[in-house]
């Protein structure tokens, strides 16, 4: 008898045991689990307006109005796009020679692509300062700044905006110098974190020889700078590193640009 009642108490300690493990095991699950929600200012609706409420980016009041405005299951959407890898691909890889997607006939020109029905859109500008569309004559002699956006919109809200520009001098014929470059961001996405590196310019040359006439050579101005990303996806760290580079030429236009992997 005394043998059977030890036995059985053992085996209940036993069970008490593992469940004890198991008990713990999940706690320790969703405790791993609140920690990433609570790391993740945009694991809902409420947390992502509430990031947006105390963020000291521009534009953050604008864009808590809009998403304020969005119906719930808008709401809900725009959550998933912030959270898909897909999107954020999309927007980050923007690849090498651009310049086709924006008119070669005018200075300041934009272009848009519309993603998951019309739901997002992934966005192009570049501007010249101070000067109107028209391009048919290189620019007067003096200095000019030429600005290179990408941007995505979720609902129309813009959630990242990446901005490069340059400041070079015309003599009126050619570019004689690259003065300055700089870079900068709005970020609203919650789940990226963005930091800018040193801008970089480049006076760079370009010749052509066509057959049979005279070699014509110039100079074009460069710029570039890496944007050090880290993004946080249901609780995992990814770092994402990507070069955002223009050139433009004589005229004020972006003859290429890109957003690539560094």
């Amino acid at each position: 008898m005394q043998t059977r009642t030890a036995r059985g108490i053992a085996a209940a300690l036993s069970t008490a045991a593992i469940l004890t493990a198991t008990a713990s095991q999940v706690s320790a699950a969703e405790a791993t689990q609140t920690v990433a929600k609570q790391s993740d200012p945009a694991a809902t609706p409420a947390a992502y307006a509430n990031y947006l409420r105390h963020s000291h980016e521009d534009g953050a009041a604008d864009a808590l109005r809009e998403f304020q405005h969005l119906t719930r299951t808008e709401q809900a959407k725009f959550i998933g796009y912030l959270h898909d890898p897909a999107l954020l691909k999309s927007f980050l890889d923007k690849t090498a020679d651009q310049g086709k997607g924006m008119s070669a006939y005018s200075r300041n020109t934009s272009s848009t692509t519309s993603l998951r029905n019309g739901d997002v859109t992934i966005g192009q500008e570049s501007t010249v300062s101070g000067l109107s569309v028209a391009a048919a004559h290189p620019l007067p002699k003096g200095n000019h700044t030429v600005t290179y956006t990408t941007y995505v919109k979720y609902f129309g809200i813009k959630v990242i905006k990446l901005s490069l520009w340059e400041n070079f001098h015309s003599n009126g014929r050619d570019i004689t110098k690259v003065n300055y470059a700089d870079a900068g961001k709005k970020n609203l996405s919650g789940v990226i974190n963005l930091s800018k590196g040193t801008p970089k310019k480049v006076l760079s040359e370009w010749r052509w020889c066509p057959r049979g006439g005279h070699c014509t050579s110039g100079h074009n101005a460069d710029a570039s700078v890496v944007w050090e990303g880290s993004v946080v996806f249901r609780g995992s760290v990814f770092q994402v590193d990507k070069e955002q580079w223009m050139r433009a030429d004589v005229y004020g236009k972006l003859i290429n640009y890109s957003l690539k992997n560094v």
